[in-house]
């Protein structure tokens, strides 16, 4: 995760008896991610005996590659942050008793310092989509040339009769023996 440090989602633990919110916009300090306008994130903190749950809002609009034509492709973000921080006695009692120790949601709370970045960090990253496009019609990019599509519908490369390389040759090779077996 990233090295940077924010220091508005540092939070000491004994800075607020009850409650704590946490409002701020923020420019883009994660590597992890590009965004193209600044994260804005709603928190808020509730103290319990033996730990603290987060819960709260991020909005962004982040920059991905269409995965068929490569290009730019906004992306607006409104992710969920929800985590349970427990002391170390009650995150080993908790995970000793059943299905509370499988939640991915549930953090370790050690020392007097919160940092919260990770927890942006996933909630943006977990709603960008594995496979974003551009369109829904992107026609990608050319095969053959790489020439995209989409900016030249008409285009049409030739398939070369022969690879170029070992394994492609290896490959078209056995295509052709199992042709000609049938």
């Amino acid at each position: 995760m990233s090295d940077r440090i924010v220091r508005e989602l540092l939070v000491d633990i004994n800075s607020f008896e009850d409650t704590k919110k946490i409002v701020l916009s923020i420019d883009n300090p994660f590597e992890e991610i590009e965004c193209y306008s600044p994260i804005t994130i709603e928190l808020v903190l509730y103290k319990e005996k033996d730990s603290i749950i987060v819960s709260g809002n991020v909005n962004t609009t982040v920059v991905e590659k269409c995965s068929r034509c490569l290009k730019s492709v906004r992306l607006p973000v409104d992710g969920i942050i929800e985590a349970l921080y427990v002391s170390q006695g009650k995150f080993l009692d908790r995970n000793k008793s059943g299905p509370a120790g499988e939640l991915d949601n549930m953090f370790l709370l050690s020392g007097d310092i919160l940092d919260l970045s990770e927890r942006v960090i996933e909630a943006i990253i977990v709603e960008i989509p594995q496979k974003i496009l551009c369109s829904n019609d992107c026609k990608g990019l050319c095969p053959v040339c790489g020439m995209d599509l989409n900016e030249n519908p008409q285009h049409h490369c030739e398939t070369p009769k022969e690879p170029q390389d070992k394994w492609h040759s290896l490959l078209y090779n056995l295509k052709e023996n199992i042709s000609k077996d049938q």
